[in-house]
């Protein structure tokens, strides 16, 4: 770790972790609440939308608009449930089984801005060219073309075309890119990651399974990351909710996940202060640092039988169903009173017209 650097240049770093993202949201406002400024910002799949709101607005008011954002997002407006759409494309050798439209809509809807070089704080999205694996690094142009370049999830979204690059997620070669920031001359980096889900927990669809191998393989990426520049930069990690019980394909918890992150990192500022802290967490998925975990092996317990995962599938669907049909509702029903609130404010507003239009008569 670099020392004796009194205003060390400071990157914020976001990672890449689904629904997970709104652990950074929280984190974010702690560190912003305790005086913490980034020189420039750098963001990875859904952690590139954080960053960018942050980049275009580095104050509490800025990091309240990235809050609301998660507080209002619905599972479908990312994940569509749509079965034309894998079938068609799997038929006609299409590169996605989830169409983009919903999630390019949410990003326009929210972001403030149009291009990369209009944020107040320099802003670098993560991307990864599918065809050779390099990293790409947008800096400049159009930002929603960037931030959908890097939250294209390989299989589920296309990839987008531009120049000679076919870019997707930019979590398959960089999630937390510190490399890149200390590239780009950061002396020191603050990560924000998003942690793993709870172990207590085991995955009950194809879909789970492929989502938390995904985070865990992000999160060893990380672990890496960190032994190797321990010693070149100096290293702030914000260290994220212990082992929470949300699946990053879960966009109901926002709030929870919010809270929970910062509640954690204004703990972690309270006892230890802001400072380097690259050993004082075990990090999930590190197989560097900590001791063989040897077992035996022995005969695995039977595979569940078919009659059973139906019954468990069945009842695992109808409870999302049940928590997205409620969700619905009561949007609706908020809609519903708001549209009611407007209508009563202006009828009052127009009795108050005529009523002061009466008098001067």
């Amino acid at each position: 770790m670099k020392e004796g650097i009194s205003n060390p240049k400071t990157a914020f770093v976001f990672s890449g972790g689904a629904s997970l993202g709104a652990v950074e949201a929280g984190a974010l406002k702690a560190i912003v609440e305790y005086g913490v400024q980034a020189d420039m910002v750098l963001g990875t799949s859904v952690g590139s939308l954080n960053g960018a709101m942050y980049a275009f607005n580095p104050t509490l008011a800025g990091v309240k608009s990235i809050e609301d954002v998660w507080l209002n997002i619905k599972v479908w407006n990312v994940f569509p449930p749509s079965p034309f759409t894998p079938v068609f494309n799997i038929t006609t050798y299409g590169l996605n089984l989830i169409s983009p439209k919903n999630l390019r809509k949410v990003i326009i809807e929210n972001l403030p801005f149009t291009r990369l070089e209009e944020t107040k704080l320099p802003l670098y999205i993560i991307g990864t060219d599918i065809k050779c694996g390099q990293e790409v690094v947008f800096n400049k142009g159009l930002a929603l073309e960037a931030l959908m370049s890097s939250v294209a999830i390989p299989g589920a979204f296309p990839p987008q075309r531009m120049h000679d690059y076919s870019i997707v997620d930019g979590g398959i070669v960089n999630n937390a890119p510190i490399s890149t920031a200390v590239r780009l001359g950061a002396e020191r980096v603050v990560i924000f990651p998003i942690g793993v889900p709870s172990s207590d927990q085991e995955p009950k669809t194809v879909a789970e399974v492929l989502i938390r191998s995904f985070i865990y393989l992000l999160n060893r990426q990380l672990s890496t990351d960190i032994q190797l520049y321990k010693d070149k930069v100096e290293l702030v990690i914000i260290p994220p909710p212990d082992c929470i019980d949300v699946g990053p394909h879960d966009f109901s918890k926002s709030k929870f996940l919010i809270d929970e992150s910062y509640a954690k990192a204004k703990e972690w500022l309270k006892n230890d202060g802001f400072s380097a802290n690259p050993d004082a967490h075990p990090h999930p998925c590190d197989v560097h640092t900590p001791p063989l975990n040897l077992i035996e092996a022995v005969i695995p317990k039977p595979e569940t039988k078919a009659t059973t995962r139906v019954k468990e599938g069945f009842k695992h669907s109808t409870r999302d169903l049940k928590k997205s049909l409620d969700e619905k509702a009561d949007e609706i029903y908020t809609g519903l009173v708001k549209t009611s609130d407007e209508i009563k404010e202006k009828l009052f507003k127009k009795k108050k017209e005529e009523k002061s239009h009466d008098e001067k008569e």
